[in-house]
């Protein structure tokens, strides 16, 4: 059990250090040749073996901040939840979810890994960001309950998918999404084509997440809001129990970790700018996607960790957005490059007050400069600070991101870098073909290796063992890892330059940002072969410039037809597969670069498909009738 005295549970910023963090003025990083590198921040902060997200957020036996403050606000109706009643409802919500207990809902133990027997009970948490969308994620940390986001945009079809993707038993859903899942139920338990996994969501696990507190029912469904109201029943039991955590299965992410090194990086610059740590109160706008590893990372697991109102949005409304800022005076804005070059752009931007606006920070994809520095003009840093852009992966929630110039010796982080590692995290760059370190200033793919790396995919033991590859103590760095750690390999072209800091020159996996929402190309590939007029012999999908230099990417198909759809024609054939994406997948996925009649798909020896081939073909004959046009 998780001991209770160890230094992670001290008060205030200390926790955040470790005896071997470097000191942010002292210490003076030194860049090298040598194909490891690591964090100028030092190794991770130590922590308990089977520490539990909730414990680490609420640490056990120590009383909540007062006074007490609202830390979620909801944007358009302006109702609100303070500290204090959120803790209160997390642990009411806990005692109903633990299975362990009176177990009204009759859940199930979880599992702790996805190597055992299948089975187990795995809550999915279907809704758009909501204040009370961290307690559920919260009351699941506390009654040892897994659980996994669920992108509010899915269509039925995708819903389909993922609950079985997820093996999701019990479900938590906005009421506006009921007739999502009342679609999706639709389609059946069985396996299709994409997966070997059945639907195994029982109805009778079906909660809703209703904007009406007083409802305790929503078309039969009980709502969170009454059970909630259960749990406030249900006693504590004495003793407390003592959570468990540590390498135990803990949430499953949908899309593309830890809190901790975000508060490692701001307690250290507070330090290096002789500023008292976590002192200042901070005011968020609550946009990101609390579904996705980003804002997992910024509503959830940094909780308490500072006082911090949080003032959600359902959805990106730019000016909803700015008359937020300006009423509750804002102090971050944590966004995704598509909206920092709204902000950037918009007029609107002139009829708001933004005087309140400390810092912007963007993630999630690239950011272009000239919006990092757009956006940092009509903001008071001015652009002498130009937004920062972090980088993570899902499967390693922050890796790398700028840092305050002249901390740990470390030369201005610029836009078109992506910083320096995060605490905790050491990187290589490797050849993607040779599998061999590259030497500094050449570009390969970036390999990551830290705590924060994820185990593997759910289930998928062939998609973990391609992104994951074992470490050796031959190159250790001196941080002490073992031999069965792991690399992540992250699918991105990088170049470390003389400072090691990291430039992102390119995307080698398969997944497509689209206004920093991920789109898997084998899953609109999948879906365009499985199109029931069978039209499709084989299918190429990936991502192509826009055109608007911020950064996202549209979607664009290949495909090699069939001799039904040789019959139809290229124009007829093109217009029934995009409306048949159009029916299946979200808007984000849908096919808004074209798609194009191809004679043959180019595959190595081995048969894997080669979609960059395609993409720079693309973008060439692009090039050459741009070219053409201006002659």
């Amino acid at each position: 059990m998780t001991d209770h005295t160890h230094p992670i549970f001290r008060p205030g910023y200390q926790r955040y250090l470790g005896p071997n963090s470097n000191d942010p003025k002292t210490y003076k990083y030194q860049p090298h040749s040598r194909p490891i590198f690591s964090s100028p921040f030092g190794p991770f902060v130590d922590t308990p073996e089977d520490l539990n997200v909730h414990d680490f957020c609420f640490p056990p036996n120590q009383p909540l901040v007062e006074p007490d403050y609202d830390l979620f606000v909801n944007a358009v109706t302006d109702e609100k939840v303070t500290l204090h009643q959120f803790k209160r409802r997390v642990d009411a919500l806990s005692r109903v979810f633990r299975h362990d207990g009176p177990n009204p809902l009759k859940l199930r133990p979880s599992p702790v890994d996805d190597k055992g027997p299948e089975g187990g009970e795995i809550l999915g948490l279907f809704s758009w960001n909501h204040i009370h969308y961290p307690m559920l994620a919260h009351a699941c940390f506390r009654a040892e309950l897994v659980f996994g986001g669920i992108s509010p945009a899915s269509t039925p079809y995708e819903l389909w998918l993922v609950l079985r993707k997820m093996q999701i038993t019990a479900l938590v859903l906005h009421e506006s999404l009921i007739p999502v899942l009342v679609e999706a139920l639709k389609l059946g338990r069985e396996a299709d084509s994409q997966s070997r996994l059945r639907l195994v969501l029982d109805v009778k696990k079906v909660m809703v997440l209703s904007d009406d507190s007083g409802l305790d029912a929503v078309q039969n469904y009980p709502t969170i809001e009454s059970l909630v109201k259960i749990g406030e029943r249900i006693p504590e039991p004495n003793p407390p129990r003592k959570l468990k955590g540590g390498n135990k299965l803990c949430y499953l992410f949908q899309s593309s970790g830890t809190g901790m090194q975000g508060m490692i990086t701001a307690t250290q610059t507070a330090r290096f700018m002789d500023m008292e740590p976590l002192s200042a109160p901070m005011r968020l706008l609550g946009v990101v996607p609390a579904y996705h590893s980003y804002g997992m990372i910024l509503w959830i697991l940094r909780l308490n960790s500072s006082v911090s109102t949080n003032v959600m949005m359902k959805k990106w409304d730019l000016e909803l957005a700015l008359k937020t800022i300006e009423k509750h005076k804002l102090t971050h804005l944590f966004l995704v490059p598509p909206l920092v070059r709204q902000l950037a752009q918009s007029p609107l931007t002139e009829k708001y007050d933004l005087s309140s606006v400390v810092g912007a920070a963007s993630g999630a994809a690239y950011l272009p400069p000239d919006v990092a520095y757009a956006l940092a003009k009509k903001l008071p840093q001015g652009a002498d600070a130009p937004v920062p852009s972090g980088y993570g992966l899902s499967e390693a929630a922050s890796i790398a991101s700028p840092c305050a110039p002249g901390m740990f010796g470390l030369e201005a982080s610029l836009p078109g870098t992506i910083g320096y590692l995060l605490p905790g995290m050491e990187g290589r760059v490797v050849d993607p073909d040779t599998g061999k370190d590259v030497k500094k200033g050449e570009k390969g793919e970036l390999w990551a290796r830290g705590k924060v790396v994820t185990p593997g995919y759910f289930m998928d033991k062939k998609a973990t063992d391609e992104i994951l590859v074992p470490s050796s103590s031959t190159d250790d760095s001196g941080w002490g890892w073992k031999d069965g750690e792991v690399w992540l390999r992250t699918g991105d072209l990088v170049m470390r330059d003389e400072q090691d800091r990291i430039h992102y020159l390119d995307r080698l996996k398969e997944m497509i940002k689209v206004k920093g929402l991920q789109v898997a190309a084998t899953e609109v590939e999948d879906t365009l072969l499985d199109c029931p007029e069978k039209l499709v012999r084989d299918a190429c999908v990936a991502g192509v410039d826009n055109g608007r230099g911020d950064g996202s990417l549209n979607v664009r198909a290949w495909v090699v037809l069939t001799d039904e759809g040789r019959e139809l024609g290229d124009a007829e054939v093109g217009r029934r597969l995009s409306q048949y994406i159009e029916a299946r997948l979200s808007r984000h996925k849908w096919l808004t670069g074209g798609l194009e009649v191809v004679d043959s798909i180019p595959r190595t020896p081995s048969g894997k498909m080669l979609r960059r081939e395609m993409r720079d073909r693309y973008h060439a004959r692009l090039k050459r009738e741009a070219k053409s046009a201006r002659l």
